[in-house]
């Protein structure tokens, strides 16, 4: 038997090894060029909106948001994380001081030339729809599902929210008695404004298991002291800032023709945290709790 080795034979393995080698080389530089690209294109967020927000974070997404409005300190994941100036950003500068590179708005806070100023940036901006009602909620944690390409944990997200919101809408079906109710926007070196139709308070306050009284204004208005004594609220609802005492009364209560009414009469002036009035979200099921409570104390527990 010939124990010697066939020098063609050698030659082919050394070959094959020579290749092997440098395949498995093309292929890590390939991965590592692949995670790089990864990481260049890894997004920077920009979100306005906290009850948008609410839903980034839910969804897994807080690493990457580098700004967000005001009215999120309630978000525990994002609490050093940047605040943008104001509500209603009405300059691009500041969001454009954090590299985003994509902005998340709802149409309701919108500013056509800070988004255009974002857009000239090359800042890929969404302007997501605000319609205050459940089936708003569910598109906007669809949408977001998508830019973080999380889609199916986006659907668990929807199927919680409808489940939290059904169990809410059990405890307000026992209500026997809706009670008429009206929310004012005080404080802050601000006019006093009632919620109308079309706003989340609004909407917060009917599925709660009230009546609200300033149903035939659009949005967030003057109320006439004239009006104000017709609706005959017999709640008030207000933001934090309503509660603060000016001259020895809450500052929602010096609106025209509030301590006329039996809400004001009586001292009924309520209020919920923050997070829970500034837009229709995936805490919307827990606010509806709270405000049932302070309206329906025999029938919330």
């Amino acid at each position: 038997m010939n124990h010697n080795p066939n020098p063609a034979l050698l030659s082919r393995r050394h070959v094959l090894r020579g290749t092997t080698g440098l395949l498995a080389a093309h292929l890590t530089t390939l991965s590592h060029r692949a995670w790089a690209q990864g990481q260049s294109r890894a997004e920077r967020l920009i979100v306005t909106n906290s009850y948008i927000a609410d839903i980034v974070v839910a969804l897994g997404g807080a690493s990457l948001v580098v700004a967000v409005g005001g009215g999120t300190d309630h978000i525990a994941t994002l609490s050093r994380t940047p605040r943008l100036p104001g509500f209603r950003q009405t300059s691009a500068e500041p969001m454009l001081a954090m590299s985003p590179t994509r902005v998340i708005v709802s149409n309701e806070w919108t500013v056509p030339q800070t988004l255009e100023q974002l857009r000239s940036a090359g800042v890929k901006v969404d302007v997501i729809d605000g319609e205050q009602s459940p089936a708003g909620v569910e598109r906007r944690i669809r949408f977001v599902a998508g830019v973080l390409g999380k889609p199916a944990e986006g659907e668990v997200l929807v199927q919680r929210f409808q489940r939290e919101l059904a169990e809410a809408a059990a405890l307000v079906a026992r209500v026997q008695r809706r009670p008429k109710a009206l929310f004012i926007l005080a404080g802050g070196q601000r006019p006093t404004l009632v919620g109308g139709r079309g706003t989340n308070v609004a909407a917060l306050l009917e599925l709660a298991g009230a009546h609200n009284v300033a149903h035939q204004i659009e949005g967030f208005k003057v109320m006439s002291q004239e009006a104000m004594i017709e609706a005959a609220p017999e709640f008030i609802l207000t933001n934090q800032d309503g509660t603060v005492p000016r001259d020895g009364l809450p500052v929602a209560l010096s609106a025209p023709g509030a301590m006329a009414t039996p809400a004001g009469k009586a001292g009924r002036l309520i209020t919920v945290p923050g997070q829970y009035l500034q837009g229709m979200g995936i805490l919307t099921p827990e606010g509806i709790r709270v405000l049932g409570r302070q309206l329906h104390p025999e029938w919330f527990r």
